[in-house]
C-alpha cells in the first residue's frame, strides 16, 4: 500500500468486549485496541492489550510490520508500505510480505461464554482474543513480538507520569499481567503463546498520538507499556498463536484453525 488506509474494523463478543483498528494496523481513536474487556457491562470497559508491534527478520534482514502515528505527520514504522492485502471477512486478516516471504496474521474474538463443555450456569464470562501469524517463504524466519498494553477506562487516555506500575508473572509459554496504581491492583489478565522465548523488559513506549481524538479536539497522545518481547523462530509454513484473556490461565495456547 502506498497511502496510510485508516479505514476500521470491529470484533465484538456478545458480552460487551471488543477489539478494533484500522486496515494499516496503527491506532487513530481512544477507543482502537485488540482487547477492550467489559467487566460489567454497559459499564466498565476496560482496555488492556492496545496492540503487538512485529518485526520480522530473514536472512540478516529486518522488516517492521507495525504502523504508529507520532504525530499528524510522523509515521513510524511504516509497515503499511509492505501490507499486500486485507480481508475483514470472515475474520480481519492482514498479508504482509515482498516476492520471497509472507506473513499472515488473523486476529478473531471467541463470542459468548465459549463451547457447551466450558459453559454452565455459573460460567464466568471469557473475555479474550486470539491472533495467529503464519509465515511462508524459502528461508526460516525470526519473528520477534512486543505487547503493548493498558490499563485504563476505554473513554480515557494513559499516561506514564500517573503512577501506574505493572507486575508480570511469567509461567510456561504465558505471563499474568496486573497494574498497580495508587495502592489499588487493577485487573488481572494473561497473556500466552504457543511457542517462543518471553524475554521481561519493562518499558514505557511515549505520545503515540491518536489522529481523529485530535480532530475532536480532545485529548490525543497516550503513553503504552511493554512488559517484554517473544522471540519465535518459523519455518515456512509454520504458525504462531498467542491470545490475551481477562483472569488466570485456563490452559496452554495451541495453533488451531481461525477458519470460520
Amino acid at each position: 500500500m502506498d497511502n496510510v488506509d485508516t479505514r476500521e474494523w470491529l470484533l465484538t463478543n456478545g458480552l460487551g468486549s471488543f477489539a478494533s483498528g484500522t486496515i494499516c494496523d496503527a491506532r487513530t481513536r481512544t477507543y482502537h485496541g485488540w482487547l477492550t474487556a467489559a467487566l460489567n457491562p454497559p459499564g466498565r470497559r476496560i482496555l488492556l492489550l492496545s496492540h503487538v508491534d512485529a518485526s520480522l527478520e530473514i536472512a540478516g534482514q529486518i522488516f517492521s510490520l507495525g504502523t504508529n502515528f507520532w504525530t499528524d505527520d510522523e509515521v513510524g514504522p511504516t509497515g503499511y508500505q509492505l501490507l499486500q492485502s486485507f480481508t475483514v471477512e470472515p475474520i480481519p486478516t492482514w498479508i504482509w510480505g515482498q516476492a520471497d516471504w509472507q506473513i499472515s496474521r488473523q486476529i478473531v474474538m471467541p463470542f459468548g461464554l465459549g463451547s457447551e463443555k466450558e459453559s454452565g450456569p455459573h460460567t464466568p464470562p471469557r473475555h479474550r482474543v486470539l491472533v495467529q501469524y503464519r509465515y511462508q517463504g524459502s528461508d526460516l524466519a525470526i519473528v520477534r513480538l512486543r505487547p503493548l498494553i493498558a490499563d485504563r477506562d476505554f473513554h480515557h487516555l494513559q499516561s506514564h507520569d500517573s503512577g501506574k506500575t505493572f507486575s508480570q508473572i511469567l509461567g510456561d509459554r504465558q505471563v499474568m499481567l496486573q497494574a498497580l496504581q495508587n495502592g489499588k491492583a487493577g485487573t488481572l489478565w494473561t497473556l500466552g503463546w504457543s511457542q517462543g522465548h518471553y524475554q521481561p523488559e519493562g518499558a514505557w513506549y511515549w505520545h503515540y498520538y491518536y489522529p481523529e481524538e485530535a480532530q475532536r479536539g480532545l485529548d490525543y497522545q497516550e503513553d503504552l507499556f511493554s512488559p517484554g518481547y517473544l522471540t519465535v523462530m518459523l519455518q515456512p509454513g509454520d504458525a504462531l498463536t498467542i491470545e490475551a484473556s481477562v483472569g488466570l490461565p485456563t490452559g496452554s495456547v495451541q495453533n488451531a484453525s481461525f477458519d470460520r
